[in-house]
């Protein structure tokens, strides 16, 4: 991931110390308990499940639980490549007091399989392998309907490009259907290819996602598809162009005859949008274009819905270039970026978040006390829309304001040149929270401004005229 010089500087802070009651990380992956949690968390009574792609015992990734508070954290069960290896994506569902999901690689072919669990961690059962022809690489969440899982693959399957599978199997593991064959984007006529994100169903339709093909092997930008539950009737719904969207990831999400979700990139600016369209592949809308600093970028994973809010993570962009948290309405209005993720406290935000009360729960592969993951808690009501917006117009104000020593431990000088008109200087943290207000003595000889009581990390500044107009701002880095 690139970052220019500015974004290099901001993630030298240390980090952000979030009141409790704000965002918590409950729990930072270690290796020996698991690495780079690309998956999603998965809520039963006061625990989350999950699996991580890495680390543990044998470094092909395990299986764990965790309370909702960040106690009693349990590693479940090993992946050792023979039995799975990598999980990859999606969340676990759980049906009665067994856990469903897959790997990536691994099982006896090498190409991922399909794996129950209860939920106390016994009773491991290897409940299919994929061989290619019928699928490889599944990726996605399972999804239960009474006694059938339905689910994905990437890659794999028949046909000349291989180019992922639909596919259903019995929670036994008995009776596995290939419902349907991706024929890959350079068969052109509409063909799709690589199914990243997981399934919905609605009643006996299921709808999804495919990252490549479309209306045209040019295009070749992704579409949206439906195909009947017993694998009849494929047709792609709608196709993204680039300008409309680009490389979806993630899932869908359905609410009253609507689908919700990203692209991973093309839009406007080209790092990917957040859509709405009926379930028919009419009335698409556009409600969102990625940004990248302003309001995250590359978005890899699937919206949350609550009460007419969509709650999603991004990969990129934010005040650090870490991804972030944001919330914005089904009709595309009141866009508010809840968290920044800065390194310490996670980074790159590629799953899906559950909501629970005014929190919510997630977890990123990267970042927190280890680097390699972390499990969080975040309250919605964090950071509002115009304290977000103001500290990234902070990062874009040209300054002419001096200000020294930068990085400081805690009190620097600050200087005006050619102003004669009284003014103040305010500090904000990465939040957006203004921590200090400081009538300026003098716009003609220097002024300490102390910070001795904030921990290590960035902050922002700007100096504003009594007569209103801002003179100049910046950022300082506090570091003893």
């Amino acid at each position: 991931m690139k970052k220019s010089l500015l974004i290099i500087l901001l993630i030298l802070s240390v980090g952000i110390e979030a009141g409790k009651g704000q965002y918590e990380i409950l729990y930072n992956f270690n290796d020996t308990n698991g690495q780079i949690p690309i998956s999603s968390l998965t809520l039963s009574g006061n625990k989350f499940y999950g699996t991580t792609y890495s680390g543990g015992m044998f470094n092909d990734g395990c299986i764990f639980s965790i309370d909702t508070n960040g106690n009693n954290y349990k590693v479940l069960f090993y992946f050792n490549g023979t039995n799975g290896k990598n999980p990859y994506a999606g969340q676990l569902v759980i049906s009665g007091n067994r856990l469903f999901g897959t790997t990536q690689i691994g099982g006896t072919y090498s190409n991922g399989n399909i794996f129950s669990i209860d939920t106390d961690g016994s009773g491991y059962k290897d409940l299919f392998d994929f061989n290619f022809t019928n699928g490889s690489q599944p990726i996605s969440t399972l999804i239960v309907s009474g006694n059938i899982l339905f689910g994905t693959t990437s890659y794999g399957g028949t046909g000349t490009y291989a180019s992922g599978v639909v596919f259903s199997v019995h929670i036994d593991g008995s009776g596995f259907k290939d419902l349907y064959n991706f024929k890959g984007s350079n068969a052109g006529n509409g063909n799709s290819a690589y199914p990243y994100g997981s399934l919905i169903l609605s009643g006996k339709v299921l709808y999804g996602m495919a990252y490549n093909g479309g209306s045209s092997y040019l295009e070749n930008a992704g579409c949206i598809y439906s195909i009947d539950s017993n694998g009849n009737g494929y047709k792609n719904i709608f196709n993204f162009n680039d300008t409309n969207g680009a490389g979806p990831e993630g899932s869908l999400t359905l609410s009253r005859g609507k689908l919700y979700g990203m692209t991973g990139y093309g839009g406007t600016h080209s790092k990917g949008n957040i859509f709405s369209i009926d379930t028919n592949g009419k009335n698409f809308k556009d409600i969102l274009d990625f940004k990248g600093i302003f309001n995250g970028g590359n978005p890899l994973s699937d919206l949350t819905l609550c009460n007419a809010v969509l709650y999603g993570m991004t990969e990129i962009g934010g005040s650090c270039n870490d991804g972030l948290i944001f919330a914005i309405d089904t009709n595309g209005n009141r866009f508010k970026r809840i968290i920044h993720f800065n390194d310490t406290n996670g980074n790159l935000g590629v799953g899906k978040l559950i909501l629970l009360g005014h929190d919510l729960y997630g977890m990123t592969p990267q970042g927190g006390k280890y680097g390699i993951g972390v499990v969080f808690r975040v309250d919605t009501n964090l950071i509002d829309k115009d304290s977000a917006t103001f500290v990234e117009e902070l990062l874009m104000l040209s300054t002419s304001v001096s200000l020294f020593p930068n990085p400081s431990s805690g009190s620097f000088t600050l200087s005006l040149a050619n102003v004669k008109e009284k003014c103040e200087v305010e500090i904000y943290d990465v939040m957006g929270e203004r921590l200090l207000k400081q009538i300026l003595r003098s716009t003609q000889d220097d002024n300490v401004i102390k910070l001795t009581s904030q921990p290590n990390g960035v902050y922002f500044y700007r100096v504003v005229k009594e007569s209103g107009g801002v003179v100049g701002s910046g950022k300082v880095v506090l570091l003893r």
